[in-house]
C-alpha cells in the first residue's frame, strides 16, 4: 500500500525530533491537566509541573524513578499499577477512567484519567503515558439545559440518603435505560457509582476533622452500615476509614 505525502512528512518529522525534546512541557501550560509517563516497571520518568507540585517535588530530579507506591496508599497504587499492566499487556488504551485521587495531605478529588501505551521505534510497548484531569471540570461541560441537570442537583443535595434511579430518570424526562446511558456518556460513570463516590468523598472531611465513630459517619452519609462504609471507602481510597484517619488527621 502506497504511503501518501502527508504520512511521509509526519514520519520524517518524528524521526528528526531530538530525543528528550520534552513534549510533556506543553502540559505545563494547560490548566487542570496532569501528565505522566512510566516505564514497564512503573517508574515515573516524565511529568508536568502540576503533577510534580501535587506530589510535593520542587526539584524534578528527585521525582524521576519513583513509583505510585511512593506517593499513594498501597491499595490505590496497586489499582493504578494493574491498570498500567493491562495497557502494557494489551497495547490498548484505557480512556476516561473516573477515580478518586489524593494530595499529599489526604484531600481527595475526582479525576478523569486516560492511559495509552508508549511504544519504542521497534513497536514494543515500553511503558504507559497518560493524563489526569479534574473531573469537576468535565461536569461543567454539560449544557445548562441538559436533561441531566435536575438529577445531578438532586444527587448533590441528597446523596447521603437513599436515591431511586427510576426517580432520577423521571426528573430527567427519560426512561431508566436512556437515563443510565446518557449519564454514563456524559459523566463517564454510572449513576450508582457516582452516588457512592460522592458519599466516600464527603466522608473524608469528617474523618479528618472530627472524632465521630465510623458507625455514625456511615449512617449519616447513606451507607447501610459500618461494614459497607469500610468496603466502599477502601475500594475507592485504597485504605480503610480508620487508616485514613490515622494517616491524615
Amino acid at each position: 500500500m502506497a504511503i501518501n505525502q502527508g504520512t511521509r512528512l509526519r514520519e520524517s518529522f518524528l524521526r528528526s525530533i531530538i530525543p528528550g525534546q520534552g513534549f510533556e512541557k506543553l502540559f505545563d501550560h494547560i490548566p487542570g491537566i496532569l501528565f505522566f509517563a512510566k516505564d514497564r516497571e512503573g517508574h515515573l520518568l516524565a511529568a508536568n509541573r502540576a503533577l510534580l507540585d501535587l506530589y510535593g517535588y520542587p526539584n524534578e530530579d528527585d521525582f524521576w524513578g519513583t513509583t505510585d507506591f511512593d506517593h499513594l496508599p498501597g491499595s490505590l497504587a496497586e489499582k493504578f499499577r494493574n491498570d498500567d499492566l493491562h495497557v502494557i499487556r494489551t497495547g490498548e488504551p484505557m480512556l476516561e477512567i473516573v477515580e478518586i485521587f489524593m494530595s499529599r495531605t489526604g484531600i481527595p478529588a475526582w479525576f478523569l484519567t486516560n492511559k495509552l501505551p508508549v511504544q519504542s521505534i521497534n513497536g514494543e510497548v515500553i511503558g504507559v503515558m497518560g493524563t489526569i484531569q479534574d473531573y469537576e471540570e468535565q461536569r461543567k461541560l454539560l449544557p445548562v439545559d441538559s436533561d441531566l441537570t435536575p438529577a445531578l442537583e438532586h444527587i448533590q443535595a441528597h446523596f447521603h440518603r437513599e436515591i431511586s434511579i427510576p426517580n432520577l430518570a423521571e426528573m430527567s424526562g427519560l426512561s431508566v435505560r436512556q437515563f443510565e446511558r446518557r449519564f454514563k456518556d456524559h459523566l463517564k460513570t454510572t449513576p450508582q457509582q457516582f452516588i457512592v463516590k460522592m458519599r466516600v468523598h464527603a466522608t473524608c472531611d469528617d474523618l479528618r476533622r472530627t472524632r465521630r465513630s465510623l458507625a455514625d459517619i456511615a449512617t449519616d452519609f447513606g451507607f447501610y452500615d459500618q461494614a459497607a462504609f469500610s468496603k466502599y471507602f477502601k475500594k475507592h481510597m485504597g485504605m480503610t476509614p480508620m487508616q485514613y484517619r490515622r494517616t491524615y488527621c
